[in-house]
């Protein structure tokens, strides 16, 4: 009996080798993977607590290949990327500046513009998205919307450069 187990784990042993021998460059991680109450898919290093996860094997190159830029240079210089991801990237022109800041200053007055209305008049009416149709603000949507347009304000009537 002890040979017939000798036997056996030689045998799974060089199996193991065999395979480690013929796909030296191929490692294999486990995943799981759900999907949750509201359809959407998950992937992790740990099945979920409590939910039923398929177990999904993934192949992981070797780490001389994941490391490839401290063995052998830059990959960035050997396949033509620029080492620096911004380098190439011209920035707005003047023209989109000044459109940003027209914008940014009609944004401010029309938050002004709507604090004012919020504080002086205490049936304001807007027109529902739902419904289309007219109907006045909820006290507590009357303060939100003052909340609102204050920080609305404090975003868009600064100067630029947040100075």
């Amino acid at each position: 009996m002890a040979r017939q187990l000798t036997q056996r784990l030689a045998r799974v042993f060089g199996i193991a080798i065999a395979l480690g021998v013929a796909a030296p460059g191929t490692l294999a991680e486990a995943v799981y993977r759900w999907t949750d109450a509201e359809g959407v898919t998950h992937f992790s290093a740990l099945p979920p607590e409590g939910q039923a996860a398929e177990q999904v094997m993934v192949e992981v190159p070797p780490r001389s290949e994941m490391q490839g830029d401290e063995q052998t240079g830059d990959a960035a210089a050997e396949d033509d990327r620029p080492k620096d991801p911004t380098e190439g990237l011209e920035g707005p022109s003047p023209e989109e500046i000044a459109r940003q800041e027209t914008q940014r200053k009609h944004n401010c007055e029309t938050a002004k513009q709507n604090l004012e209305t919020l504080k002086t008049r205490v049936h304001v009416r807007v027109r529902d998205e739902e419904t289309g149709e007219d109907r006045y603000l909820t006290p507590e949507e009357h303060t939100q919307w003052q909340k609102d347009s204050s920080m609305r304000i404090d975003e868009y009537c600064k100067p630029p450069g947040g100075a």
